[in-house]
């Protein structure tokens, strides 16, 4: 089996693209994206701006890259802002970085006390 097809306008961007290669039916999306959000980052708000224009340009962004591209830009914020201040989350704050890199462990639940089938528990087999 070969490889996936890229994506048309992925292949003028690497300048592979052929008129022979070209997917005709390929889905057109609009390359805009909504504003930056609010919640993101005053940096991340910088980048966000950066990484827009530079990716509009070349016609690779699209709405599907909206919670991508947000959390990215505020991720980076976060990095930016610690790196500056040698603390990488600020007060009162819950990081997504710190949130993303722990692993999540759920609590076990109690064991049966009842070990029969008939006694209604839904862990009992």
């Amino acid at each position: 089996m070969g490889r996936k097809a890229l994506p048309a306008k992925l292949k003028v961007v690497k300048g592979t693209a052929r008129k022979h290669r070209m997917n005709e039916s390929e889905p057109q999306p609009e390359s805009k994206l909504p504003d930056c959000p609010v919640w993101v980052h005053p940096e991340g708000k910088k980048e966000w701006g950066r990484l827009v224009d530079e990716m509009t340009k070349t016609g690779v962004v699209t709405g599907f890259d909206y919670i991508g591209l947000s959390t990215l830009c505020n991720m980076w914020g976060e990095y930016v802002e610690g790196a500056q201040t040698g603390e990488p989350v600020r007060d009162g704050q819950k990081s997504l970085i710190k949130s993303l890199m722990t692993p999540q462990i759920p609590q076990s639940a109690p064991a049966c006390q009842t070990d029969t089938p008939d006694s209604g528990c839904s862990r009992c087999p």
